[in-house]
């Protein structure tokens, strides 16, 4: 809890790997028929599953690569009334673009609007605090910037958890 700022054990989640982990918060935030706003170096962890769900419209955050103000710019213009969740990654897997997450946490805070955090790229390497930036969710990989073996992930949790697994 100490290396992402997580006020409670409860709020964190073992997953499989990070798409495990952003699998579970896009089904506990994105409905049939919302409108998802996206950053434009979304991996198909993001994309995928959002296909799968039922009328969901996707706007996307564009801006010309490693420039922070104009991403910025552009999820402000696209947080638009309709918008129901924002999905972002911290860190682009291609290009290693740094996106202004905590810029992105507070537009989102401000509107009331979930924030879902793909830390892929960034967690254990970059300072994470999931209290500063009060998103909904955070997912990552245990195997690359916190040295844990693969097929692990965490899910950092500030919403309720719908199961994407039943039975057992």
């Amino acid at each position: 809890t100490e290396l992402f700022d997580v006020p409670s054990p409860e709020q964190v989640v073992f997953t499989f790997n990070a798409t495990h982990g952003l699998n579970i918060a896009i089904r506990s935030v994105v409905k049939p028929g919302d409108t998802v706003l996206i950053s434009g170096y979304e991996h198909n962890a993001v994309t995928r599953p959002l296909r799968y769900i039922n009328g969901v419209s996707i706007k996307t955050a564009c801006g010309p690569v490693f420039d922070q103000k104009a991403i910025l710019d552009a999820f402000e213009k696209g947080l638009t009334a309709d918008v129901s969740a924002v999905i972002t990654t911290h860190v682009s897997n291609v290009f290693g673009f740094v996106l202004p997450i905590d810029e992105i946490a507070q537009l989102c805070n401000r509107r009331q609007v979930p924030l879902i955090i793909d830390a892929s790229q960034s967690a254990g390497c970059i300072p994470l605090s999931l209290r500063k930036l009060n998103a909904s969710f955070v997912a990552m990989p245990g195997h690359k910037g916190i040295y844990g073996p693969q097929g692990t992930g965490i899910l950092l949790c500030n919403a309720p958890v719908e199961p994407v697994l039943f039975g057992g």
